[in-house]
């Protein structure tokens, strides 16, 4: 009889921090290889609630890592994409300055079609509207790790309180 209660002692209790530390170990394996908790407390001998534990820590940092990445890629697009539209601003500045110039001061006599120009003038200006309404928007827009109390608060400089 003694022997069966010295078998069952060697199972009970907390592991040993190296023994806990290989569990962790091939846990991360079998998390990494798309097990289930069951399925790989099953295979590796272990209780199911301390793969789920594992797991579940695995999975948290995961997705912490993974939303930081996402938040500096999207703000490195949206800085990539308000540099470019600067970009096109100041050629479209450049442009509406031409037409202007050949509107206004024609010193060798030249005859130009004024339609033309003034047609040409009235398309810049829109396209100018429409690249300055898309720059506002991104500009705007808050990236993912503000949270809409924070970017009203920021903007606005008080707390919208939210009422019940």
């Amino acid at each position: 009889m003694p022997t069966k209660i010295d078998n069952n002692r060697q199972k009970r209790g907390r592991p040993t921090k190296s023994k806990q530390s290989a569990n962790r170990k091939k846990c991360l394996e079998a998390y990494e290889k798309y097990y289930s908790a069951g399925g790989a407390a099953n295979l590796l001998d272990l209780n199911r609630h301390t793969v789920e534990k594992y797991f579940k820590e695995f999975q948290e940092t995961e997705v912490e890592e993974t939303n930081y990445d996402f938040i500096l890629r999207q703000r490195s697009a949206k800085n990539r994409v308000l540099a470019r539209l600067d970009g096109i601003l100041e050629e479209l500045d450049g442009q509406l300055a031409d037409i202007k110039t050949v509107l206004v001061d024609d010193k060798h006599g030249e005859s130009h079609d004024i339609g033309k120009y003034e047609y040409m003038r009235t398309q810049i200006l829109g396209k100018l509207s429409d690249i300055l309404q898309q720059k506002a928007s991104v500009e705007i827009t808050p990236t993912l790790d503000i949270t809409i109390d924070n970017y009203l608060e920021e903007r606005y400089g008080q707390f919208i309180k939210k009422e019940v």
